[in-house]
């Protein structure tokens, strides 16, 4: 709860900025990069949340990852100031919430599709421009494959799920049976 506070001030800070100079996309891109960088390397994530390393190496390690990416300035100056108000450790949760502030400056949504097999992209076209009408917002789709769904699909934009998938019917019956 506190976490997600403190990520959604710092994002809006960070958004603020970057409206004015246009660099959103770019400095959301760097921090989702960095983000999953740190979260998949273990030994880069033991250094960055360990207290007994101090600011000035973890400084140096994470924009020499940014001098990697050709990170700009904007975010090289974000995560130093993160660092020294030691609040790095929000940094996934304050580019997700950077992500939906600029999602919603864009009049942008991303819909989470789930199915039993990979769909042909006609049908993803199909499914994003209904989505669009009905939510009259751009819809980026993220294409997810789960064959415990065994069929049918799922589709989830924002708190909105949409259910359709053989499981789930199965489950309904099956629990409308012992009902009975």
């Amino acid at each position: 709860m506190i976490s997600n506070i403190i990520a959604r001030r710092y994002a809006k800070a960070l958004f603020s900025i970057t409206e004015k100079s246009g660099e959103g996309e770019a400095v959301k891109k760097e921090l989702h990069v960095l983000s999953h960088t740190i979260e998949a390397n273990r030994d880069l994530r033991n250094l960055i949340f360990n207290p007994i390393f101090g600011r000035e190496e973890k400084e140096r390690v994470i924009i020499g990852i940014l001098n990697k990416i050709k990170g700009r300035e904007t975010t090289k100056n974000f995560v130093r100031l993160l660092l020294k108000k030691d609040r790095i450790r929000f940094l996934k949760e304050i580019a997700e919430n950077l992500t939906q502030l600029l999602d919603e400056k864009e009049n942008r949504k991303k819909a989470v599709v789930i199915t039993s097999s990979k769909l042909p992209e006609k049908s993803l076209s199909k499914i994003k421009d209904k989505l669009s009408a009905i939510t009259r917002k751009d819809i980026e789709i993220e294409e997810r494959v789960d064959g415990s769904i065994i069929g049918g699909i799922v589709i989830q934009i924002g708190s909105l799920v949409y259910n359709g998938s053989i499981k789930t019917q199965l489950d309904n019956i099956k629990e409308r049976l012992m009902k009975e």
